[in-house]
């Protein structure tokens, strides 16, 4: 029994040879097949564009023009599915990004992330200074990562000024006593980034768009993994959080050159004694500061000496007796008031 192959070309050189049929009957006839063999045959011409019927007559169409419709037919399908492609791809992200937020998240809802890869971690953290639009506030307590990734950190604030947003940095005063941090900061000031000074930071912070807010998941070993923390309730915690350090901070172009703290002691040293009079060990200290144990010891030292102290207790006692030195321990913000340091 011959295939569709063989009945559809028999059939087509029939109707070549007559030039058109006008019936069923007679195109059996002339091909030499029944009528399922005439039906299967047909449905194949018509596939490969090899037929067509004009007034009626059922004519053979040559191969070449056949092959040119087929073409032009496929690129028409092509072009129809790009453009239902692009349609498909504009309501997924409306859906997606505007509509299903809107009717399923509440806004007091809190969403944390939790990261632990260094790779995810910094590709988050680009990801969301590249998109931010608004602000960017943040606070860094040290230290300070290498002068590659301070000058790669200063051209991704530079990109994201230029769409429009504000960023506030605060950094711990005891930058003013390395030349390569200081001009940084100045850096960052000629750039456009308001900096602020403080005595010490308690963590490393960064509030995108007041809408996510990165932070370490231990402020005491930040290195181990990083949060990403979403949600209205939380945000304007960690804003007010923020703005209250930022009230206590000094203006970098005003802060006071290192040295000229009142009782003699360093920027680094009043820092030293403030934690300490919060209660922290040395360690604690100077994880916190990001410098050497043995530099805590030493302003310690320093302290103790100066107050003629035998333990780090009897200071502490004799430090509330010293109304120069407290006073030499309390940061006054330009423009107001001196206030008492936070514990």
């Amino acid at each position: 029994m011959p295939g569709d192959e063989e009945v559809a070309l028999a059939i087509y050189q029939a109707l070549r040879a007559q030039g058109g049929i006008s019936s069923d009957e007679e195109l059996r006839k002339a091909a030499g097949v029944d009528a399922d063999q005439a039906g299967r045959g047909r449905r194949r011409l018509n596939e490969l564009g090899l037929v067509q019927v004009v007034d009626g007559v059922l004519e053979a169409v040559e191969p070449d023009t056949a092959l040119v419709r087929t073409m032009d037919a496929y690129h028409a399908n092509a072009a129809e599915q790009v453009r239902n492609a692009t349609a498909l791809q504009h309501l997924t992200h409306s859906l997606m990004t505007l509509y299903r937020p809107a009717a399923t998240r509440d806004p007091s809802q809190v969403e944390v992330e939790y990261i632990v890869d260094r790779r995810r971690k910094d590709r988050t953290l680009v990801a969301l200074e590249t998109t931010s639009q608004h602000s960017v506030d943040a606070m860094h307590p040290g230290p300070m990562p290498t002068a590659q990734v301070l000058e790669t950190s200063l051209e991704r604030d530079i990109d994201t000024m230029r769409r429009g947003a504000h960023l506030r940095a605060m950094y711990p005063l005891v930058l003013l006593q390395s030349p390569r941090y200081s001009g940084y900061l100045q850096e960052l000031h000629e750039a456009g980034v308001e900096v602020r000074l403080l005595d010490h930071a308690p963590l490393d912070m960064i509030i995108h768009d007041r809408a996510a807010v990165c932070l370490p998941a231990d402020p005491d070993d930040p290195g181990v993994a990083m949060l990403v923390v979403r949600g209205a309730a939380l945000i304007r915690a960690y804003s007010a959080f923020y703005d209250d350090f930022w009230l206590r901070a000094v203006p970098f172009p005003m802060a006071e050159p290192p040295g000229s703290g009142a009782a003699g002691l360093t920027l680094q040293e009043r820092a030293v004694i403030r934690l300490m009079a919060g209660g922290l060990s040395d360690d604690q200290i100077a994880r916190k500061m990001g410098v050497h144990r043995r530099t805590v010891q030493r302003a310690v030292a320093k302290l103790m000496e100066r107050l003629h102290a035998s333990s780090r207790f009897e200071a502490g006692l004799k430090l509330g007796q010293d109304p120069e030195l407290v006073k030499a321990l309390r940061p006054t913000p330009s423009g107001g008031p001196s206030v008492p340091a936070p514990p």
